[in-house]
């Protein structure tokens, strides 16, 4: 009860007051996002239900009054005629209307007075009831979802909203991911262009297949979401996760990139806590919420461990052998990349040079969530990146140097004298810069020149990088937080992180 008393509450203040922002309900898991979604169209069925008897009763009272106005100006027409003296009802007995005393009390007029009913008043009837209406889905009756057209939508992640039969099938989500960023990433759908005007065919012209673009499959229903360009509205509605899938599919837009546009429209929202909490993932979703928006965590005890998990970096010894894998393809990939498309490296040069604003590393493609970031200083954003990480080779050189680092501190808290060791940024960048000869500065840039890199090599699975990914952030949070007083601290414990 107190999720539907919640929403009733806060959708009625909405209502009463337009200003208001965005009702942004935070949950836990897809089960209760739908749950929540359901009660919600219950709410605003019944409000937009109420507002429409509210409507029918005002019309009622206000045609009521109009028959009620006309009938007094036909009755008192009709006792003017009656009571006054001068009217002529029978021109030739005209004496025996008045008598001596001047009282109008002739026989006939009198008669005629007597035989004049007051009307009856009409009644008026309403329309008859409507019929219960759907309350999830769009609506588009009694004004829109309730009865003000109010546009609800929830958000999740590429495998519980992707229409994509082949990606459906696949079995995690990193592998969705995988699959989806290989059609919809900017380099491929560049391959697909040059494909179709290499086949001579045009960019309306059977497109969305392999064979189509010269084994490049990209997906119709991005490639419809993008064709509509601003044509993508949503009507007002209620939307779970099934009813955003069924909309996608009937417009053959990605229901996914839909969503993620029409936040900005919409009166509700319900998705995960990381959307609101981990900075990686708000400043992609909820940046632009407005500041007179209500905030609702359900089970809200357990924001502090999401918290804590989406601020935290846990690096293992597994994932820095993972890390060491992953340098290795990339170093073989700058080779081959080298090799047969030098301009391609050399473009990304300049970019570095020309700093992080201009190269757009600080606002990561919508399809590229994965290498935003939330820990570059606001020292460092019109800068450019130092010139010893600008080559990829020299950068992949500086990420091992910082992988076999921590290799190291692992395995002298693990030995004979190891413990539990606390360290500040401070005291842990400053034994990493004297063991490794590594400048402070450039390991500021670690995790937005690895995310350059990856986008140049036009790498699909960015899942693959993680580990990387991980000491890549992990090496920029220690050198941007290092000054003042400690932000965190730095745990090395035996068991491996």
């Amino acid at each position: 009860g107190k999720t539907v008393c919640l929403l009733s509450l806060i959708t009625s203040y909405q209502h009463a007051h337009p200003n208001t922002g965005k009702l942004v309900y935070c949950t836990r898991t897809v089960p209760e996002m739908n749950s929540v979604m359901e009660e919600l169209g219950t709410v605003l069925a019944y409000r937009s239900e109420e507002l429409r008897k509210e409507r029918e009763a005002m019309a009622v009272i206000s045609s009521s009054a109009v028959v009620g106005d006309a009938m007094d100006i036909e009755s008192a027409a009709g006792s003017q005629l009656v009571d006054n003296p001068n009217n002529n009802f029978n021109g030739s007995n005209n004496d025996a209307i008045t008598n001596g005393n001047g009282d109008a009390n002739g026989s006939n007029n009198e008669q005629q007075h007597q035989n004049r009913q007051p009307r009856k008043r009409k009644r008026i009837y309403g329309p008859k009831k409507s019929q219960p209406q759907n309350q999830l889905g769009p609506i588009s009756h009694n004004n829109g979802a309730g009865g003000s057209g109010v546009l609800a939508l929830c958000l999740s992640s590429r495998r519980n909203m992707c229409v994509h039969e082949r990606v459906m099938r696949e079995s995690d989500r990193e592998a969705v991911d995988a699959a989806c960023r290989s059609m919809t990433a900017p380099w491929a759908l560049e391959r697909a262009r040059k494909a179709r005007h290499n086949s001579g065919q045009g960019e309306g012209d059977g497109g969305n297949t392999a064979s189509n673009n010269g084994n490049i499959e990209t997906c119709p229903y991005f490639d419809g979401f993008q064709s509509a360009g601003e044509a993508t509205s949503m009507p007002s509605g209620v939307y779970n996760l099934d009813e955003l899938k069924k909309w996608g599919k009937t417009k053959s837009w990605c229901p996914y990139y839909l969503t993620r546009q029409a936040i900005n429209h919409a009166s509700v929202l319900v998705f995960n806590y990381q959307y609101m909490l981990d900075p990686k993932v708000a400043k992609m979703v909820s940046k632009e919420l407005e500041s007179e928006s209500i905030i609702v965590f359900d089970e809200a005890h357990n924001i502090d461990s999401v918290c804590i998990e989406a601020l935290s970096v846990t690096i293992h010894e597994r994932h820095l052998e993972q890390a060491t894998r992953s340098l290795g393809r990339l170093s073989s990939e700058v080779s081959r990349i080298k090799a047969s498309d030098a301009t391609r490296l050399q473009a990304e040069y300049q970019n570095l040079v020309n700093g992080l604003v201009d190269q757009g590393l600080l606002d990561a493609p919508p399809n590229e969530v994965g290498l935003a970031s939330n820990i570059l200083g606001t020292d460092i954003l019109n800068e450019a990146v130092p010139g010893n990480i600008r080559r990829a080779e020299h950068f992949i050189a500086f990420m091992k140097k910082i992988v076999e680092h921590l290799k190291a501190r692992l395995r002298t808290v693990a030995g004979p004298r190891g413990g539990v060791i606390s360290e500040t940024p401070l005291a842990f960048l400053h034994r990493m810069i004297t063991t490794t000869s590594l400048e402070a500065k450039p390991l500021k840039f670690a995790y937005s020149r690895l995310s350059s890199l990856l986008r140049t090599l036009q790498v699909p699975n960015l899942d693959d990088y993680n580990a990387l990914t991980d000491v890549a952030d992990f090496a920029s949070l220690v050198s941007t937080y290092s000054e003042g007083s400690p932000k965190f601290a730095i745990i090395l414990e035996p068991n491996g992180s």
